[in-house]
């Protein structure tokens, strides 16, 4: 992995996963920054890989296709 997609890697852990490490309690701990059956999750898909360029989270109008949210899919693009 390149430096720039390591970095990328980074910083997005930060914004997934430090959030749900602060706020889960012991209830949810194996539910949240999963993707898996009776996960609590919300999922976005992207047409360009963020760890190869992290600025394609800054433009959803170009690279955001679709967005789920609790288990259903709440928007895509066509």
């Amino acid at each position: 992995m390149s430096d720039k997609a390591l970095e990328a890697a980074k910083t997005i852990y930060r914004g997934v996963f430090h959030p749900i490490e602060d706020f889960a309690c012991s209830a949810k701990k194996g539910k949240l920054g999963v993707i898996a059956e009776g996960a609590i999750a919300d999922l976005l898909v992207l047409s360009r890989n963020p760890l190869e360029d992290i600025t394609v989270l800054d433009r959803p109008e170009l690279y955001l296709d679709a967005v789920s949210g609790k288990g259903k899919v709440v928007s895509w693009k066509i």
